[in-house]
């Protein structure tokens, strides 16, 4: 619930700044026709008890967060009114890294990494003007979650994995904006491969924060 909680806050906020504007009459710029967006965040993993066993560690060893880049390049062709429908892309990188220490702080055998890669396109319903909107979200596309002993890269093919989100944007800069994202991805189970342990079906909420171009 706490989810659905802060995604219904973001989609209010654009119009609650609205509502506490200026009396004074303002210029109001219509959605720009591309945005670029560059986000950071830092998702939970999860405790996947498969995965610790494939690798015959502890639950413990597991990273259980990774430190993730996003990138996405968002046009709007489809306008009326107050609500235009977007059409994207995104593509996002995480990595998280755990090493077991012995007593004294020395790395004891290998790191255990686990690794996210995806390519989706997307479609988003967008609402607002060019100061500042809101958007509900809906994509698809590869998405590879590995997992494995040392730093070398994973292997594993990745499966086609919906997502639904939303997020704003607030265009504080004549061609910058901050933004922020609340995204679901609902990951399949994986058999593993001789590199990337097998893993169960996992939900993973990645919430993000970054900057937009227009």
């Amino acid at each position: 619930m706490k989810h659905v909680a802060l995604c219904l806050a973001l989609l209010a906020v654009p119009a609650i700044a609205h509502a506490q504007g200026p009396v004074a009459p303002i210029s109001v710029e219509p959605l720009p026709w591309v945005v670029l967006d560059l986000r950071g965040g830092w998702p939970g993993l999860g405790a996947d008890e498969v995965t610790a066993a494939g690798l015959s560690r502890p639950v413990a060893d597991l990273p259980s967060r990774a430190l993730t880049g996003i990138a996405g390049v968002h046009a709007y062709p489809l306008r009326g009114g107050r609500w235009k429908v977007g059409l994207g892309a995104e593509f996002l990188r995480g990595r998280g890294q755990v090493q077991r220490k012995d007593a004294e702080g020395e790395p004891v055998g290998e790191p255990v990494t686990r690794s996210l890669k995806s390519v989706t396109w997307q479609v988003s319903m967008n609402f607002g003007r060019g100061q500042g909107w809101s958007y509900v979200t809906l994509g698809s596309g590869l998405f590879t979650f590995d997992n494995f002993q040392g730093d070398g890269p994973g292997d594993s093919p990745g499966s086609t994995t919906l997502n639904f989100g939303a997020g704003a944007r607030w265009f504080k800069w004549k061609h910058a904006a901050f933004t922020t994202d609340l995204r679901w991805y609902r990951t399949k189970a994986s058999d593993g491969t001789t590199i990337s342990a097998p893993r169960g079906p996992q939900r993973l909420v990645v919430l993000s924060a970054g900057f937009s171009f227009k």
